[in-house]
């Protein structure tokens, strides 16, 4: 930690603009994951940006299909979504789908938005999630699920970008040039986590969720009802709410809770002496 008084030195920036940044690997994560959430934020007058860091060309099951035009068609796809949800902006980072890295040039990327927008809170994939596994001994025929790579590599750049780059003024200076000041997020929320200590009550925005996957039609059979997947799930995570925190919830978005930046009390300014 370096003297924050010293000459010449940048404060850091610690008043949020936007509410919250949600940050997923591909093109729907952030509608599976959080988009109840933004919705219901959205309803409050809180302004919501959501990040794509890959261009979701692996997402797809014919290969014939060409790079470009299905990035394209995914992209839409998003934006339909965010519209729907009342996302105010989004923005996709184009990595290659399917090798998603922590490198110098994704955690720059996730730097320079999370500057731009500052957002009080940041969602994204818990990175410490190798795969969800029932026990085999309990539920014989029940399969685990292994979590995608680019889902891991999303929650790890976005933490190692979180600390120390983001509130580091010598870190990445050549975007103090493009305005974008040092910044510290105030909490993050992780998805796809075992370790949840936090249910947001969506009961509110539950069919817009439903809805908003629809959008992403490239994704499902046509036959098949995602809005009923959802309602369930999130149905689940509410008896769950209730269950651990004694929570009356009909439907609920789970995530684990971290506080990083608590801002001071303002201080109560003296009363005026009155002659």
């Amino acid at each position: 930690m370096g003297d924050r008084n010293a000459p010449g030195a940048i404060q850091v920036v610690t008043t949020p603009d936007y509410e919250v940044m949600v940050i997923g690997a591909h093109p729907d994560d952030d509608d599976f994951a959080a988009s109840a959430t933004s919705a219901l934020w959205a309803k409050q007058g809180k302004k919501v940006v959501w990040v794509i860091m890959t261009d979701g060309t692996e997402g797809g099951e014919v290969p014939s299909t060409p790079d470009a035009e299905f990035m394209l068609l995914r992209e839409q796809e998003q934006r339909m979504a965010a519209e729907m949800i009342g996302v105010q902006a989004v923005e996709f980072l184009r990595f290659p789908d399917g090798h998603l890295v922590n490198s110098e040039a994704t955690r720059k990327a996730v730097v320079r938005l999370i500057r731009k927008y500052r957002p009080r809170v940041v969602i994204t994939h818990d990175p410490t999630q190798l795969f969800f596994a029932p026990d085999p001994n309990e539920e014989p025929n029940a399969t685990g699920y292994l979590n995608n790579p680019d889902h891991r590599a999303t929650g790890n750049i976005v933490v190692d970008a979180l600390f120390p780059s983001i509130g580091n003024p010598r870190a990445y200076r050549e975007l103090l040039a493009e305005g974008l000041l040092p910044y510290r997020v105030h909490e993050l929320y992780l998805f796809g986590t075992r370790e949840v200590n936090t249910y947001i009550d969506v009961t509110e925005t539950i069919e817009l969720k439903g809805q908003a996957l629809k959008c992403h039609a490239s994704q499902f059979d046509s036959d098949s009802d995602i809005s009923v997947r959802v309602r369930e799930r999130s149905a689940d995570v509410a008896k769950e709410a209730k269950k651990k925190q004694g929570l009356d919830m009909q439907y609920a978005e789970a995530f684990r809770r971290i506080k990083l930046h608590i801002p001071p009390e303002p201080k109560e300014e003296a009363p005026t002496e009155v002659k």
